[in-house]
């Protein structure tokens, strides 16, 4: 449903979102099968955040993804959050 690259270029109208989805699908993490499996992927994550504000998420890229910003994949998940 370009979700993720709706988020990452915000100012690319939704026409264009299925060409975008082509020349970098490559470096998006996988896709969650269901909104289920989103859930009950996020869920346990919020209510961490409820805790440590600064945990996240951290999804896996493909080992071929090309970083967009260097700096972002630098970052790791707290030491409170392991």
């Amino acid at each position: 449903n370009y979700h993720v690259e709706h988020h990452m270029f915000p100012m690319v109208p939704y026409h264009a979102l299925p060409r975008l989805h082509e020349l970098i699908k490559h470096d998006l993490p996988e896709p969650n099968p269901s909104m289920w499996h989103a859930y009950r992927e996020v869920w346990p994550v919020l209510i961490k955040q409820l805790q440590y504000e600064d945990y996240f998420l951290k999804r896996e890229l493909p080992p071929t993804a090309k970083p967009y910003r260097d700096e972002f994949h630098a970052l790791t998940v707290p030491a409170a959050a392991e």
